[in-house]
């Protein structure tokens, strides 16, 4: 997050020129017009923020221009098939999870620890040998890296896991590929593992992103599961606002501006609260709050669905590209644009809800360019690699849906992590704010609620 400086701009100044499309005439004020605290945005952050201000006692009205909750997080059920919209999951090790989610109700489905790793032709597999012991001698004798890259790895997850979350926030940092290569990990490990593995975690292929990030994830992987509700991610929103009083989310409230300390909604009606919270991705927040120094730059994700009677790989690992994501690197002749998957997973073997009884569910994430043709031409080459990967067969996979997200994750610094920017009776959170994940947006929240909750 940048330093505002004590946020010395106008934080109520509405850019006036934005289209009234984006604000739809149909929206109703409740006569409750003094709540205590408005939140604006019903994404993970302002749900967070809502759930522990309820928790306190504390009257809370959020204000959503959709729909729906959940913000990004989202899924839909299309011919009864469950789809994450982009490929995501929780990590139950998440603090701000942990202490607002009920793990039991959403009925986690947990991914097998490790990773199968495309290394000349086939998958190589890399174990997690201190959560499945069984795995160390295989893990051990891989061809993806060698026994001082293990090692090393070894002590890495030593190194991340000591201290708290705010200390780790503030360790030295530098881009991970640096980190990485300082760390001694020899370029093909760092190329066949770590970079599709964090190129898919951080949508940054070429690892530019912070080293904290890769320390906080590290952390995450190894303290806990990574799974998904056996509803879909949606589920995780969809508890939160369940945990809410009757009345406390109001839909379709479109907010066109907020002033001298009032939030005024298309039509001209208005709310007065003591606190007003702005939880919506950083774009919004940089138009509703007038600082365009706000809002951040995006990563983007491109994420295709396909159907089959059989699963191609029963294992319930995370089926990363290795030597394949790396081409130009490695000197393969394959063309740019003929290998781009980064990873695949088998949704169905990890949940089964995922898909209709007797069908599998493929979840493939791919490094094509946001707004890229999902389709026709646009599969050829996710067919193609498929192909190559699990047989002929896949090359008449049913094609269910695809997903171009150009705003799937904030870029995110983490040059200085720091409560939730307050100004007057504003305050503002969102995972732009903290670290870009799901721990991120949840924990902002609460930060949020913290110093809402002291007005």
């Amino acid at each position: 997050m940048p330093d505002f400086g004590g946020w010395e701009y106008n934080l109520v100044a509405l850019n006036k020129s934005r289209p009234s499309h984006l604000f739809p005439p149909d929206c109703h004020l409740s006569q409750d017009r003094k709540p205590k605290v408005v939140i604006i945005g019903a994404g993970l952050a302002g749900l967070s923020c809502a759930a522990r201000l309820t928790q306190r006692g504390i009257r809370t009205i959020i204000l959503e221009a959709t729909n729906r909750v959940g913000g990004r997080v989202r899924s839909e059920v299309v011919e009864g098939f469950t789809l994450d919209q982009g490929f995501q999951v929780l990590l139950t090790a998440y603090p701000a999870c942990r202490e607002l989610l009920d793990y039991p109700k959403l009925r986690l489905k947990a991914f097998e620890p490790g990773a199968l790793i495309r290394h000349r032709g086939s998958f190589a597999m890399l174990g997690d040998p201190w959560r499945r012991p069984s795995q160390a001698f295989r893990t051990a004798f891989s061809p993806v890296g060698t026994l001082g890259d293990k090692l090393r790895v070894a002590k890495l997850r030593r190194s991340v896991s000591r201290g708290s979350l705010d200390e780790l926030y503030t360790r030295e940092h530098e881009p991970t590929h640096a980190r990485l290569g300082r760390l001694g990990f020899t370029p093909a490990f760092i190329d066949q593992f770590f970079r599709p593995f964090l190129g898919g975690v951080f949508l940054d292929p070429e690892l530019e992103t912070s080293s904290r990030m890769l320390e906080f994830v590290f952390r995450m992987f190894a303290a806990g599961d990574i799974a998904v509700p056996a509803d879909g991610m949606a589920a995780i929103p969809r508890q939160l606002a369940e945990s809410l009083p009757r009345g406390s989310i109001r839909f379709n409230q479109c907010v066109e501006a907020v002033e001298e300390g009032k939030i005024f909604l298309t039509g001209g009606e208005s709310f007065e609260p003591a606190v007003i919270v702005v939880a919506t991705e950083s774009t919004a927040a940089a138009q509703i709050v007038g600082v365009p120094q706000l809002e951040a730059p995006w990563r983007h994700t491109v994420n295709h669905y396909f159907a089959t009677d059989k699963s191609p790989n029963n294992g319930k690992m995370l089926m990363l590209a290795g030597d394949e994501y790396v081409f130009g690197q490695q000197g393969n002749s394959a063309a740019p644009g003929d290998r781009v998957i980064s990873n695949v997973v088998v949704m169905s073997d990890v949940a089964p809800q995922y898909a209709p009884p007797g069908r599998t569910l493929i979840s493939v994430s791919t490094t094509q360019a946001a707004g890229f043709d999902v389709s026709g031409e646009g599969l050829s080459p996710v067919r193609k690699q498929l192909s190559q990967w699990f047989g002929k067969g896949a090359a008449n996979w049913e094609h269910l849906r695809s997903y171009s997200i150009p705003y799937a994750l904030p870029v995110q610094s983490l040059g200085n992590i720091t409560p939730p920017l307050a100004n007057g009776n504003i305050i503002l959170c969102g995972d732009y704010c903290e670290t870009p994940s799901i721990q991120g947006a949840m924990n902002s929240g609460l930060r949020a609620a913290e110093i809402a909750g002291s007005f």
